[in-house]
């Protein structure tokens, strides 16, 4: 186990067998989940340490083990769940235990409610309601060349008012005197005073990754991973200008090359996907960002097929990667070919003949 100050474990406290209700109840460790989902636990002695699990400071593990969690105590209140360093756990546990022998104490109340994970904190995720069409500002799109018809004729308008990005669109955008025309992606977002604004994510020839990204500093092999792969293949802590840090996935939009970041405790790995259960390893491996290959698992029709999956933050979610999918660096080469160039027309009046 790491000597990390930022890792630790989560002490389960059982009171289902308690005569009061200000008795301590049962403490474990948690030490993983069965096939089933269900939660797992060890004593909390240095004979079972190898057996933790070990969650990380601003990781998604956390929000993916409270939803199981969840549906294994529909009855939290006889359960109490806590933070405890696993530098020093037994410490830790033994001091937790003297807290719960007296947890009206104000002092220790205090400490208790610091340590302790509350259930009702990790609510599933809920859809966001589609878009009221009259709420768009339909004549600022307009002044770009784009119009509700256009959009519904290239399937992007559905995708538009459902808080996605929509595919590659051609733009006019008027600059002074004179008229820019490129290519860029779409999407509405609610600002800060609570009302849509239009995201404009333009076409770049590549990534820019020799510049900090929300505070953080790509390093030679992080830049090489995001060339090739689209995907970081890990989480880092990111700081934006306004808000506090938190720990992200982070990828680059294969059609305009631009970075795009995930929040982590937002994203839940289920533990089977298209009919596979996956292993401890596997839902570990994915939930830190790390591809995982996967064989065997069934398509909406019933083909068997296998794939790499990994979490794509511009997706998301998870994306399945196929031996004949384009690395990040080929689709880069190619596109640099391809690309249109970005065109500025000058809007002078013309000037007319006479006699012709």
């Amino acid at each position: 186990m790491e000597d990390n100050p930022d890792n630790y474990v989560l002490v389960l406290e059982d009171r289902s067998e308690t005569k009061s209700p200000a008795d301590p109840g049962r403490l474990s460790v948690v030490s993983g989940q069965d096939e089933k989902g269900k939660i797992k636990t060890v004593e909390p002695t240095e004979e079972h340490r190898a057996a933790f699990l070990v969650f990380k400071k601003n990781d998604g593990l956390l929000k993916n083990f409270m939803t199981n969690l969840r549906r294994q105590f529909n009855d939290p209140t006889h359960f109490g769940l806590y933070k405890v360093l696993a530098n020093g756990f037994e410490e830790g546990v033994a001091s937790l235990h003297a807290m719960l022998q007296n947890r009206e104490s104000p002092e220790n109340k205090a400490q208790l409610q610091e340590a302790r994970v509350p259930f009702e904190d990790n609510p599933p995720a809920q859809k966001l309601s589609a878009i009221d069409p009259e709420k768009v500002d339909w004549k600022e799109l307009e002044r770009l060349g784009v119009s509700p018809e256009k959009l519904e004729a290239n399937g992007n308008l559905n995708r538009l008012l459902n808080w996605q990005k929509t595919g590659l669109i051609s733009l006019a955008v008027p600059f002074g005197d004179t008229t820019i025309y490129t290519e860029a992606r779409l999407a509405l977002r609610t600002g800060a005073d609570g009302r849509l604004s239009l995201n404009i994510h333009t076409l770049r020839r590549e990534p820019q990754l020799d510049f900090p990204y929300m505070g953080h500093t790509f390093s030679p092999e992080e830049k090489e991973q995001l060339l090739t792969q689209g995907n970081l293949g890990r989480t880092v802590e990111l700081s934006p200008k306004k808000g506090e840090p938190f720990r992200a996935y982070v990828s680059v939009d294969r059609l305009t090359n631009e970075l795009v970041s995930l929040r982590a405790d937002r994203v839940q790995i289920p533990h089977e996907i298209k009919g596979v259960r996956l292993s401890e390893e596997q839902h570990r491996a994915l939930t830190e960002g790390r591809p995982v290959q996967v064989e065997g698992m069934l398509s909406r029709h019933g083909k068997p097929f296998d794939a790499t999956l990994q979490v794509n933050a511009e997706k998301r979610g998870i994306e399945f990667i196929f031996k004949d999918t384009l690395s990040n660096k080929e689709r880069l080469k190619s596109s640099a070919k391809e690309a249109p160039a970005v065109r500025q027309i000058e809007n002078k009046p013309q000037k007319r003949g006479i006699g012709r």
